[in-house]
């Protein structure tokens, strides 16, 4: 199986949350049962709709090469039709970069941490344990890829 930085279910439990901003993005605030993570996504749902209490399959990699080589972050159609990557087997694919990492500030006792990746413009973030997010690192590239069910 090739290498991912993260992997987790999460329910969407709402839309919009701060109210609409743009006509063709929306945010979403998710949880995950898994590992108990918090998600905040800009999602373009003009090309991908999301509901309200639907799963999103989320993982974070480093590459969509199915053998872990690099990749330079822009889309080839003919490297899609010409070989599998792990955008096979998802719905909606984007690249972007981790631009911050900070304390969730939730209780001290805890080892709580945010991460932030902006794909774009489109931003994500992330809420949980510093062990299930320790494979994010500040400036590295990432790609999103998300599936319903």
């Amino acid at each position: 199986m090739s290498r991912e930085l993260f992997n987790d279910v999460f329910e969407v439990l709402e839309k919009d949350p701060d109210g609409k901003q743009f006509d063709k993005v929306s945010r979403f605030r998710c949880h995950s049962d898994l590992f108990g993570m918090g998600l905040m996504l800009d999602i373009n749902t003009d090309i991908y709709p999301v509901k309200v209490g639907e799963r999103l399959r989320l993982v974070l990699a480093p590459t969509i090469n199915l053998d872990d080589t690099p990749t330079d972050g822009t889309y080839n159609a003919a490297m899609q039709s010409s070989r599998k990557t792990k955008m096979d087997e998802f719905e909606y694919v984007t690249y972007g970069k981790i631009f911050k990492y900070a304390d969730a500030g939730v209780d001290t006792n805890t080892n709580t941490v945010q991460v932030y990746i902006s794909f774009g413009g489109l931003l994500m973030q992330l809420t949980g344990d510093v062990d299930k997010l320790q494979e994010l690192q500040v400036d590295s590239n990432v790609y999103l890829l998300l599936k319903k069910g």
